[in-house]
């Protein structure tokens, strides 16, 4: 006849399973853990968030660059204007200097993110050149490219041409 006893025995005290304190280790690794995963992901979206800022800016830069090439608006004084572009309200700074020659002149175009009513630090510029074509190209100021070709020629530079 069969025997109808048990192969197993009872679970000794080492084999019983997890203490408390043990729980409580797992329980405090898996918040640092979980803590850290928060912070990389809001830095992560954080960083997204100032690429895509800077990438419309970037467009909205090029956009007044394009206007002012196809209006050939030609500027004496800089020029501050707010735009609205790209899903958000901008602010567009023209600086003009002057150039090598009366024809031409480089301007910078800075573009701010306005945020509540108040425009922000620039988040992108860019340089263009813009000339004037009723203005004499052959009036080119070459005075300083003189002087410097006269230094070369006369062995102050230290170098050769």
């Amino acid at each position: 006849m069969m025997s109808l006893t048990s192969d197993t025995a009872l679970p000794s005290k080492s084999e019983s399973g997890f203490t408390l304190i043990e729980v409580m280790v797992a329980l405090a690794i898996l918040a640092v853990v979980a803590v850290a995963a928060s912070r990389a992901s809001s830095a992560y979206l954080r960083s997204v968030d100032v690429l895509r800022t800077q990438t419309l800016a970037h467009f909205v830069a090029q956009n007044a660059a394009a206007e002012l090439r196809i209006q050939q608006t030609w500027l004496t004084a800089n020029r501050t204007q707010t735009v609205k572009a790209q899903g958000g309200e901008w602010q567009v700074i023209m600086t003009v200097s002057d150039s090598i020659t009366p024809a031409s002149k480089t301007v910078n175009i800075s573009v701010a993110p306005i945020v509540e009513g108040q425009p922000r630090s620039a988040v992108t510029d860019i340089n263009v050149l813009i000339s004037n074509e009723q203005q004499d190209i052959a009036s080119l100021d070459l005075s300083g490219l003189a002087q410097e070709v006269g230094q070369h020629s006369t062995g102050q530079s230290g170098g050769n041409l």
